[in-house]
C-alpha cells in the first residue's frame, strides 16, 4: 500500500510540476525571428561556408608572397672519390686526395618567392575572393529565406488559432441557444424536436472546433521546429490586425542589389578571373629562391670540414606542349560564365514575375478579406433577425441554425482571409528582398 501511494504522489507531483514534451509558450514575432535564425541548421551551414571561403580567399593571397622553410639531410656514401697524381720522377709519388670520407650533413633554411606565373597566381587569388563574397551573399540569402519561413509559420499560426477561436465561438452561441431551447421545453413552448436539431448542429459544430484546435496545435509544433524547439508548442503572441510593411520602402528596393543576384554576380566574377588564371598558364613562371646551408663537407669536399654557405637563384619554367589541357579549360571556365550569366537573366525575370505576383496576391487577399468582413457583418444582422422572429413564432429552428452555421462560416473565412493577408505581406516582402 506504501508503494502505491507513493507511486500516485509521484505521479501527480509530475503532472503539477513537471514538464510537458509539448509545453506551450507565448512568443512574440521579434523572439521567434531571432530564435529561428539562431537555430536554423541551414544558417549553420552556410556560415561554415562562408567561413570555409575566407580561409581559402586567405590561402590565395598567402601564397604570393616568399615563403620560408627548413630543412636538413644526412647521407652516407660507402665509396668516396680519390685523386692519384703520378709524378714523372722515378721513386716520387704524390699523396692520394680523398674527396670527403662519405658523410654528407647539410642544414638549409630557404627562401622562395614567385616573380612572374602569367596572372595565374593573381588572378586564382581574385577568384577565391569572388567565391568569398559569393558566399557572403548567399548567407544573407539564405537569412532572408529563413526570415521568410519563420514570419510565414507565425502568421499561419495565428490564423489557425483565429480559426479555432472562431469555431469556439460558435460552439459558445450556439450552446446557448441549446440551453435557451432546453428552458422553453419546460414551458411548452419548444418541442423536442427542435433541441434535437439545436444539439445536432452543436455537434457539428464542436467537430469542427476539434479540428480547428487540432490545425493549431499541429501549427504550434511547426513553429517549434522552426524557431529549435522540436516537442514545443509556440503559441505567437499578436493578432492578425497589423500591416508588415511600407509600400515606399518596396519600391526602393533594386533587383541587382538583391543577395541571390549578387552572389550569382559574384560567382561569375569567379569563373572570369579563373578562365583568366587558366590562359595565364600559357606564359613562363619564374621564381626567385635564397637559401643559407651549414654542413658538411659543404663546398670544400677535400677540407671536408663544417661550413655555412649561400645559394641564391632564379628559375623558370614554360610548358610548351600538354595536349590542349589547358586550352580545354578555358573553353570549360567560359562555357560555365556563358550559363551562369544565362541563370542570371534568367533569375531576374522570376524575381520580377515574383514580385508582381506576390502584389496581385495581396491586392487580392486584401479584397478578398475586406469582401469576408463585410459578409461577417450582414451575418450577424441575419442572425439577429432571425432569432428575432424565432422568438416570436415567425422562424422556424431550421432557419436560426443555417443562420447561425452561415455566421459561424463566415467569421471562420474571416480568420483565415485575414492570416491570408498577413500571409501575403510577408511574400510580398520576401519576393522584394525584405
Amino acid at each position: 500500500m506504501r508503494l502505491i501511494r507513493l507511486t500516485v504522489i509521484v505521479t501527480a507531483l509530475v503532472a503539477a510540476f513537471g514538464d510537458s514534451p509539448a509545453a506551450q509558450e507565448t512568443w512574440t514575432l521579434e523572439k521567434c525571428v531571432a530564435e529561428a535564425l539562431r537555430n536554423s541548421h541551414t544558417l549553420a551551414v552556410s556560415r561554415e561556408t562562408v567561413t570555409g571561403a575566407a580561409a581559402g580567399a586567405r590561402a590565395s593571397q598567402a601564397v604570393r608572397w616568399p615563403m620560408l622553410g627548413v630543412s636538413g639531410a644526412y647521407s652516407y656514401t660507402s665509396e668516396t672519390q680519390q685523386l692519384n697524381i703520378a709524378l714523372p720522377i722515378p721513386g716520387l709519388q704524390m699523396p692520394s686526395v680523398k674527396f670527403g670520407d662519405g658523410n654528407i650533413y647539410d642544414l638549409a633554411v630557404t627562401a622562395r618567392a614567385p616573380l612572374f606565373a602569367g596572372g595565374t597566381v593573381l588572378e586564382r587569388g581574385r577568384a577565391d575572393a569572388a567565391a568569398r563574397r559569393s558566399t557572403e551573399h548567399g548567407y544573407a540569402f539564405d537569412s532572408l529565406t529563413a526570415l521568410h519561413e519563420i514570419r510565414r509559420a507565425y502568421f499561419e499560426t495565428l490564423g489557425a488559432e483565429a480559426c479555432a477561436a472562431a469555431a469556439r465561438q460558435a460552439v459558445t452561441r450556439i450552446n446557448r441557444h441549446v440551453e435557451e431551447i432546453a428552458q422553453a421545453i419546460t414551458v411548452g413552448w419548444q418541442s423536442e424536436e427542435n433541441r434535437l436539431a439545436a444539439t445536432a448542429a452543436l455537434r457539428q459544430m464542436e467537430s469542427a472546433m476539434i479540428q480547428a484546435d487540432l490545425a493549431a496545435q499541429t501549427a504550434r509544433l511547426q513553429m517549434g521546429v522552426r524557431v529549435g524547439r522540436p516537442g514545443d508548442e509556440i503559441a505567437p503572441h499578436g493578432d492578425l490586425e497589423f500591416d508588415l510593411m511600407d509600400e515606399k520602402t518596396l519600391e526602393q528596393q533594386e533587383i541587382e542589389t538583391r543577395a541571390e543576384m549578387m552572389s550569382l554576380f559574384e560567382r561569375i566574377e569567379q569563373s572570369r578571373h579563373l578562365m583568366r588564371a587558366t590562359r595565364g598558364s600559357f606564359l613562363p613562371s619564374l621564381a626567385a629562391s635564397a637559401s643559407y646551408h651549414y654542413g658538411k663537407p659543404g663546398v670544400d669536399i677535400v677540407q671536408n670540414e663544417w661550413m655555412d654557405y649561400y645559394v641564391i637563384g632564379v628559375s623558370a619554367s614554360w610548358t610548351l606542349w600538354d595536349w590542349n589541357a589547358r586550352r580545354y579549360q578555358v573553353q570549360q571556365t567560359r562555357a560555365s560564365v556563358h550559363a551562369l550569366e544565362a541563370r542570371q537573366d534568367d533569375l531576374k525575370s522570376i524575381i520580377i514575375t515574383r514580385r508582381q505576383m506576390a502584389r496581385d496576391a495581396l491586392s487580392g487577399a486584401r479584397a478578398a478579406r475586406d469582401k469576408t468582413s463585410e459578409r461577417v457583418s450582414l451575418e450577424k444582422r441575419r442572425l439577429e433577425m432571425v432569432e428575432g422572429r424565432w422568438r416570436q413564432g415567425m422562424a422556424t429552428e431550421s432557419e436560426l441554425l443555417d443562420a447561425q452555421d452561415d455566421l459561424a462560416r463566415a467569421e471562420m473565412e474571416l480568420a483565415a482571409a485575414s492570416a491570408s493577408v498577413r500571409i501575403a505581406e510577408v511574400d510580398l516582402l520576401y519576393a522584394s528582398g525584405y
